[in-house]
Parts: structure tokens; C-alpha cells; sequence
């Protein structure tokens, strides 16, 4: 699989989870079913699909922000490093990114859900955020020792590891595999199949 089609893949799995940021922010998404769907989202940006669950959860939720938006929500962007880009029409843009995702639900729900339960353990998904320098960042949860034995677990082949330097609080960006690095942060190249994603661990400010 090329790179410019994991990419590819991965920004339709980004749109969502920023849909699922501002479907939140207006009310139209509880706090646990943001999390639950962000990890869900990180999972199908890992593996490049995604549970029908999944993907009938966003619909619903994306149904939920219309309603309020026509009953006189505003639906502005969530003011956070996953808000769209300032006067972009965001639903509309959201709503057409969700019919085109259907070609990428899978049946092979017993995987992603290995794959999302992992997310869940490894990232702090109350903090995180979809879009900007990366597909995702978020808090690291775990140690980077932690982050590769479950990584391994639920499935997913550690295909190269730069060690991080020791820290107490460390921040995970994943990103293409061929994103850049600042100095000193460590890296785990994460596969599934022949897809490949960069997980840069670097200390947090």
C-alpha cells in the first residue's frame, strides 16, 4: 500500500474524529462517547478501516449536530488544536467526508476492537486532538516500554523503535511514517498489514 493512500486514508479518519470534536462541543456527544469514538478513529487511522458500529455512531452523531444546527446552533469550531480552519464550512464539509467513508467499514471487527481497546489504555483521550501538525496527539497514559507491549498485543507490528529519553510526562503525535522529528523524541513505526504510521513520542510542555 502506497503512503499517499495511507494518507489518504487516515485524513478521512481525522475529519471524523474533528467532526466528533465539535459534535461535542455543541452538545450533540457526551464526554464518554467522544472518547469512546476518538479511540475508535485512532484505531481505524491504525489499521485503515473501521467497525460499522463505528461508523453508524458517527452518522447518528453528525444527524444529532444538524438538528441543532437548525434549531439555532451555531455548530462553530471547537476552540482546540483540532478546530477546522476559521470560515470553513465544517458541517457540510463533515457530512460529505461521512458518506464517503462507508467504503472503508470493515467486518473485521475482532482486530479493531483489539486495536481501540489498546488506544484507550495508551492515550489521554479527554485531552486529545485530530488534525494540525499530525493525524493525532494526545497525553501518553503509559510508559513507552508499556506503549510497545500492548501495541504488540493488540495486534500491531512494531516495525522500528528510536528510544525517548526518560520523562514523566511524554506527548504521542501520530503521523505519516515519514514525518519529521524534532531532536530527541522517540519514535515507534506502527503496522498493520502493509500500512505503516509513525507514533513520535516527545516530551510535553
Amino acid at each position: 500500500m502506497s503512503c499517499s493512500m495511507v494518507t489518504q486514508d487516515a485524513e478521512t479518519f481525522v475529519a471524523l474524529g474533528r467532526a466528533m470534536s465539535l459534535a461535542a462541543v455543541e452538545g450533540a456527544l457526551d464526554t464518554d462517547d467522544a472518547r469512546d469514538l476518538a479511540a475508535a478513529l485512532v484505531a481505524a487511522i491504525l489499521t485503515g478501516s473501521m467497525e460499522l458500529d463505528t461508523y453508524a455512531r458517527v452518522h447518528e452523531a453528525l444527524a444529532r449536530l444538524l438538528e441543532l444546527t437548525f434549531a439555532g446552533g451555531d455548530a462553530a469550531a471547537p476552540t482546540t488544536a483540532s478546530a477546522p480552519a476559521a470560515g470553513e464550512d465544517t458541517l457540510g464539509v463533515y457530512l460529505e467526508v461521512v458518506g464517503e467513508a462507508w467504503d472503508k467499514v470493515s467486518s473485521q471487527e475482532e482486530g479493531n476492537a483489539r486495536v481501540r481497546a489498546f488506544v484507550g489504555e495508551a492515550f489521554d483521550l479527554g485531552r486529545a486532538g485530530f488534525g494540525g501538525e499530525c493525524w493525532f496527539e494526545a497525553p501518553l497514559l503509559i510508559s513507552p516500554e508499556d506503549l510497545v507491549r500492548r501495541a504488540k498485543a493488540a495486534g500491531l507490528l512494531i516495525v522500528a523503535i528510536e528510544p525517548v529519553a526518560p520523562e514523566i510526562r511524554l506527548t504521542a503525535r501520530l503521523c505519516p511514517p515519514d514525518c519529521a522529528r524534532g531532536t530527541g523524541d522517540g519514535r515507534v513505526v506502527l503496522g498493520w498489514g502493509e500500512r505503516r504510521s509513525s507514533l513520535t513520542l516527545a516530551s510535553a510542555a
